[in-house]
C-alpha cells in the first residue's frame, strides 16, 4: 500500500506502527500458530497486515471462529490465537471451542492466547473466570487498533454509530478510542501546534487529548525518555468538530461519485461490494477497492456525478490513443516505450471498465423519480419554501409506504431547516407514521426528539433565543448526556433559516457561466447540489480565517475599545440569534467588558502571517471568530508550545528553513467527532485543491455516514413477538 505515502503526511508510518505491535505479540507465541478470527475483525486488521506478513511470523493457519461443533485446532500448531472483540457473545463461542479442543489429548500442551481489539473488558474476564477458563490462556493482549489509514488523507475509527451511542446511550467508549488514535497520531507526527474545537464533544476530545499528552510526557520523563514536545511537528493545526454542530449535512443526498457509491452500496474499510460485470446476475456483487491506488477512482471520487461521464469518456479516448500509437509504431524505441507502459495501461483499462459499470449502475439509481423527487424536496427545505406545512412528497411517501428511513430523513431535514415543526404538523406526521408503519416506531420518534432532529418549534428548548430560561438556554461546556447535544442541534436549527444560511453563504446559486467550473464556491456547492455544509464553512473559518463578504461590513464595526463595542457585540449576537448559546451573556456592562476582548473583531489591526503570506488563525481576533461565535456550540482553543529550552533552537531552525519552505503547504488535521460524509471530505479536498489558502487537509473521523446509516443509528427496533393463544 505504497499509495499511503503520497498524501500530505506519510500515513504508512501509522500503518507500520499498528503492524509492529501486532507482529511483536505474535512473535511471543510458539510457532506454528493458528489464528481464529472474529469475522468482523478480518477487514480492519487486514488493512494493516497482510497474509504474507503473518506467515513470516509463524502463522500457519487462519480460520473464522464459529459455533461449529466439530471444529478443532490443527494438530501441528503449538499456539492458538483468538483475535476477538470484547463481547460476551463471541467470548462464549471462544470458551466453548477451547473447552472442546483442550479435551483432546494431543492438544493438552497447546498454548491459547487472546488478542482483544481494542481492549478486553472486565465483564469478559469475569465470564471466563466463572467458566474456570481464565487460567487456560497463556496471555491476553489488548490491541488498541483505533484510527485506520483508509487513504492518503483519511483515517477512520470506522464506528458510524458513534454519534448515536454518545447522544442517546451516553456510551463514551468511542470517544476514548478516538482520543487514543489521536495520541498515537501525535506520537508519530509530532504535537498539533494549535488545537481548535467547536462543540461540546469536540471540546471534550481536545481536553482528553491534552491530558493524555501530559500524562505521556510525565511517563516518558520518568523513564528517561523524550517527551513529545521535543518532536518536530509535521502538522500546523488540529480542528475538531462535533457532529451536533451540523446534523443537517448527513441527512442530505450526496451528489459526488464516491458519495453516491456509499449511498447505494456502502463503503466499508475502503472497499465496496458492487455489480461491475454485465455477465453477472444483479445479486452477484464483486469486492472493489476504492482508494488512491486506483487512478481512475482518484480522479472521479470528488467530482459531481454529472461530470463523471465526460471524465470516463476522456480516459477511454486516452487509452484508445495509446493503443493506436502502439499499432502505428515502427521504430523499436517507440515500441519499447509502449511495452514499458503496458502494465500501467492494462491496469487503467481494468479500472476504467469497473468504474464505467459502476457509473451505469449509479445512473439507474440517481435518475429515477424517487431520487429526483427527494432531492427536489430537500432543495425546497433548504431554500425555506413552505417548510411550516406538510410537504406533499412526504405525504406521498407515507401513502405508498415508502421505506421509513426515507420518510424520517425528510421530516428531520424539514424540522431542522424550519427551526422545528409546529406542534400541529409534528403531531400529524407522528400520527401518520404510527398508523401506517406501526406503533413500535414510537421509540424511534422519541429518539429523534431527544436528539433534537425532530423538534417542536414551540418548545422552550426548541428555540432558546425566544424562550429565556437561564438554566436551559446556556449550553454548558461541562454538561454530559444527550441534553447538551440536543440544545446545540436545536440552537443551530433555530438560527439556520434566520441567520446562518445567509451570513455563512450556505446556498450558492448556479451562475450558468462557462467558467463556473473553476469557481471554488461553485465547486464546493456542487457536492450537495448548491449547498455548502456548515461544517465546511467552520473549517474554512477556523483553519484559514475565512469571512464571507456579506458579513464583512457588519464584522468590521466590532472594535476593541469603547462602550460602543458592547452594544455592537450585543447587536451582532441578536442578529445571529445566538443569545447565551456559547456561554456568554450581556446582562450588564461588566459581563460585556469581560467578553469584549475574546469575541471582538477588528479588520484594521495587524495580522500575523505564516511563511507563505497567509494569516495564522491562532488568535481570537481574526475573521474566523465572527463565524465560530455566529454558530452555536461551545468553543475551545489551546496552543501546545515546545519547552523553553528548545525555543531558541526552533527559532533558529525556522529562520534557516524559511526560504526553503515558503512554497510548502500547511497541513491541517480536521477531526469529526460523530462521523463525516464522503461529500464533506470531497468538499475539503476541493477547498485544498483550489490553492487559495495553500494548505492540505488530513481528515480524521469516528466513521463515515450516509443518510441511511445516520437515521438507522438513531432508530430503535422493537422485535415483534407472537402471542401465545390460550
Amino acid at each position: 500500500m505504497d499509495y499511503l505515502s503520497s498524501g500530505p503526511l506519510d500515513l504508512t508510518q501509522i500503518k507500520l506502527s499498528y503492524q509492529n505491535d501486532l507482529l511483536n505479540h505474535l512473535d511471543k507465541c510458539q510457532a506454528p500458530t493458528a489464528i481464529y478470527w472474529e469475522k468482523s475483525l478480518m477487514s480492519p486488521v487486514g488493512l494493516i497486515v497482510g497474509h504474507s506478513s503473518l506467515k513470516e511470523h509463524g502463522v500457519s493457519n487462519s480460520f473464522i471462529l464459529d459455533n461449529a461443533a466439530d471444529s478443532y485446532s490443527p494438530p501441528e500448531s503449538k499456539s492458538v490465537v483468538f483475535i476477538i472483540s470484547p463481547t460476551i457473545k463471541i467470548v462464549d463461542v471462544m470458551q466453548t471451542f477451547v473447552t472442546r479442543d483442550s479435551q483432546i489429548k494431543r492438544n493438552t500442551s497447546k498454548e491459547y492466547h487472546i488478542i482483544a481489539i481494542p481492549s478486553f473488558s472486565y465483564a469478559c474476564k469475569t465470564f471466563l473466570s466463572e467458566k474456570n477458563l481464565l487460567k487456560a490462556f497463556t496471555s491476553i493482549y489488548e490491541f488498541p487498533l483505533t484510527l485506520l489509514p483508509l487513504d492518503t488523507d483519511v483515517l477512520s475509527l470506522e464506528d458510524p454509530d458513534c454519534y448515536a451511542k454518545c447522544t442517546l446511550h451516553q456510551k463514551q467508549q468511542g470517544i476514548y478510542r478516538f482520543v487514543q488514535g489521536l495520541m498515537r497520531f501525535q506520537s508519530l507526527y509530532g504535537l498539533f501546534p494549535t488545537i481548535r474545537a467547536k462543540g461540546s464533544r469536540a471540546k471534550e476530545v481536545a481536553r482528553m487529548l491534552i491530558r493524555m499528552r501530559h500524562e505521556a510526557d510525565v511517563a516518558a520523563t520518568s523513564k528517561l525518555g523524550s517527551p513529545m514536545t521535543e518532536m518536530d511537528s509535521q502538522t500546523d493545526m488540529l480542528v475538531i468538530l462535533d457532529r451536533s454542530v451540523d446534523v443537517l449535512t448527513p441527512l442530505l443526498s450526496q451528489l459526488t461519485y464516491e458519495g453516491l457509491v456509499d449511498e447505494k452500496w456502502g463503503i466499508h474499510y475502503g472497499t465496496c461490494r458492487a455489480s461491475v460485470s454485465e455477465s453477472s446476475a444483479g445479486d452477484q456483487l464483486k469486492r472493489v477497492q476504492l482508494n488512491s491506488a486506483d487512478e481512475v477512482f482518484s480522479e472521479l471520487r470528488d467530482q459531481s456525478f454529472s461530470c463523471v461521464g465526460s471524465i470516463l469518456a476522456r480516459r477511454s479516448k486516452e487509452i484508445a490513443a495509446i493503443a493506436s500509437e502502439a499499432k502505428n509504431s515502427k521504430r523499436i524505441t517507440e515500441l519499447r516505450r509502449v511495452v514499458d507502459r503496458l502494465p500501467e495501461i492494462q491496469a487503467m483499462q481494468k479500472e476504467l471498465g469497473i468504474h464505467t459499470m459502476i457509473a451505469e449502475q449509479l445512473k439507474k439509481y440517481a435518475y429515477v423519480d424517487e431520487f429526483l423527487l427527494s432531492l427536489a424536496a430537500q432543495k425546497d427545505f433548504l431554500s425555506g419554501f413552505e417548510t411550516d406545512k406538510a410537504h406533499p412528497y412526504i405525504e406521498d411517501c407515507i401513502l405508498r409506504v415508502a421505506p421509513l428511513n426515507e420518510v424520517i430523513r425528510l421530516m428531520c431535514i424539514q424540522s431542522f431547516c424550519n427551526g422545528g415543526l409546529k406542534q400541529r404538523l409534528l403531531e400529524y406526521y407522528k400520527r401518520e407514521i404510527l398508523q401506517v408503519y406501526g406503533f413500535e416506531h414510537m421509540f424511534t420518534i422519541d429518539n429523534l426528539n431527544r436528539s433534537g432532529l425532530l423538534n417542536d418549534s414551540n418548545s422552550p428548548q426548541g428555540y432558546p433565543g425566544l424562550h429565556h430560561r437561564p438554566g436551559l438556554d446556556k449550553i454548558s461546556s461541562d454538561s454530559t448526556g444527550y441534553s447538551n447535544s440536543r440544545q446545540t442541534v436545536t440552537a443551530v436549527s433555530a438560527m439556520f433559516n434566520t441567520s446562518l444560511k445567509r451570513n455563512l453563504r450556505l446556498l450558492v446559486p448556479p451562475t450558468g457561466s462557462a467558467d463556473s467550473g473553476s469557481d471554488p464556491e461553485q465547486m464546493l456547492s456542487a457536492v450537495y447540489s448548491g449547498y455548502i455544509p456548515i461544517s465546511v464553512r467552520l473549517v474554512q473559518a477556523m483553519a484559514i480565517g475565512w469571512l464571507p463578504k456579506t458579513v464583512s461590513s457588519i464584522a468590521g464595526h466590532l472594535t476593541n475599545a469603547g462602550p460602543s463595542n458592547a452594544m455592537a457585540l450585543k447587536a451582532n449576537a441578536i442578529l445571529a440569534g445566538k443569545r447565551l448559546i456559547s456561554g456568554f451573556r450581556f446582562d450588564d456592562g461588566e459581563a460585556a467588558d469581560q467578553t469584549r476582548t475574546s469575541f471582538s473583531y477588528n479588520p484594521i489591526q495587524s495580522t500575523t502571517l505564516d511563511g507563505n503570506g497567509f494569516p495564522l488563525p491562532t488568535t481570537p481576533s481574526d475573521g474566523s471568530n465572527f463565524i465560530t461565535t455566529l454558530t452555536p456550540g461551545v468553543e475551545f482553543e489551546d496552543t501546545q508550545v515546545s519547552d523553553t529550552s528548545n525555543s531558541l533552537t526552533n527559532l533558529l531552525h525556522s529562520s534557516r528553513e524559511k526560504t526553503t519552505t515558503s512554497s510548502k503547504s500547511r497541513v491541517v488535521v480536521v477531526a469529526f467527532v460523530g462521523g463525516v460524509t464522503r461529500a464533506e471530505v470531497s468538499a475539503l479536498r476541493i477547498l485544498a485543491a483550489s490553492g487559495e489558502a495553500n494548505l492540505e487537509f488530513v481528515i480524521v473521523t469516528t466513521g463515515f455516514l450516509t443518510a441511511q446509516t445516520f437515521v438507522e443509528s438513531m432508530s430503535q427496533h422493537v422485535q415483534k413477538e407472537q402471542l401465545i393463544p390460550f
